[in-house]
């Protein structure tokens, strides 16, 4: 350790040094003072978290770049984008995959780093073999995640982190999924979409008079494209009219229900088969559903504090009014 010698004080020199002292601290109040105001109002807000998961922080700059991306999606596709519900959804978001992060393993599923690269080069390159990249593919990948971020206003690595997310979802759906019973007993379920309860009772009346479902589908539905819904185990089934639907007699329509858009439903069952093979469509409805069935538990025994306060959607919701104002080129 170096030695520090006392040097002998000179006369005066102590309250010649205290003055300038002084002025010095004085000066450096002046100077300081706004870098300090500049470092709590813009620099500290993003380092605090919104959300922590067994003690991980997800912090408010990551919602905040990953909710500009989603709206510079919007801007580009000229779609809506509603800040609000966005930010609900996208926290969300952020929070599953950190819980996936955390308990995946519990199944034995990890992502490794090829297996980011991979779901990234089927997302954004897919003219390469995601499955084969070899140097130059690498480097031809590594130029269109750049480009993909930098137009985004998003960090590559905040873009590898959600792909590995995408990538722990699926595959926890695929482990959880070779547990589903292949067949099983199915309905065939067709529906009605109208816009409001009295046109579904118009419909209930004609089909007791004799009009076929397929007329009245035909003369009422607004979306006829989910007519035939195909043959579906119980599991698959809207679950506000599950028991109802597996229990309802054979060409008898339903009660109305209303759908999360607000539209009214109206189903009816063509046929049963107590041992029929699950079809592509009707095995990825039961595997989401065993996916979202675990999640929600696995959720639930994690210990995640939450600050979706109105202080922080004002915050977030200041930053993202900056991008708004600037259309991106792209």
């Amino acid at each position: 350790m170096r030695r520090v010698e006392r040097r002998p004080a000179r006369p005066g020199g102590r309250s010649r040094r205290l003055t300038v002292l002084i002025v010095t601290l004085g000066a450096l109040v002046l100077v300081t003072g706004p870098l300090i105001g500049f470092f709590l109002v813009y620099t500290a807000p993003s380092q605090q978290w919104f959300a922590r998961v067994n003690g991980v922080e997800i912090p408010r700059a990551t919602l905040v770049d990953v909710l500009r991306a989603n709206q510079i999606d919007a801007l580009l596709q000229r779609q809506r984008f509603d800040p609000g519900t966005q930010a609900f959804d996208t926290a969300g978001l952020l929070i599953d995959n950190e819980v996936l992060r955390q308990t995946a393993g519990t199944l034995g599923v990890t992502v490794s780093e090829a297996e980011v690269e991979r779901e990234l080069a089927a997302q954004l390159t897919p003219q390469l073999d995601a499955g084969n990249l070899d140097a130059s593919a690498r480097a031809e990948l590594a130029e269109a995640k750049r480009q993909y971020a930098d137009l985004r206003r998003l960090d590559v690595a905040e873009l590898e982190k959600l792909a590995e997310g995408e990538s722990l979802r699926r595959k926890v759906t695929e482990t959880l999924g070779r547990s589903i019973v292949d067949p099983q007993p199915q309905i065939r379920l067709h529906s009605i979409v109208v816009a409001d309860v009295e046109t579904a009772t118009r419909i209930q009346s004609e089909a007791v008079q004799g009009v076929p479902f397929e007329e009245l589908a035909r003369r009422y539905s607004l979306d006829p494209a989910s007519g035939d819904l195909g043959w579906l185990p119980y599991a698959a089934l809207p679950p506000a009219a599950a028991d109802l639907l597996w229990n309802l007699p054979a060409s008898e329509l339903s009660p109305p229900f209303q759908r999360g858009d607000g539209a009214i439903v109206v189903y009816v069952i063509s046929g049963r088969d107590p041992s029929l093979a699950l079809d592509p469509v009707a095995r990825q409805l039961l595997e989401e559903a065993e996916f979202e069935s675990w999640l929600g538990q696995t959720r639930a025994e994690q210990d995640i504090e939450l600050r979706l306060d109105s202080e922080t959607l004002e915050w977030v919701a200041d930053q993202l009014e900056q991008t708004r104002s600037v259309a991106p080129q792209g």
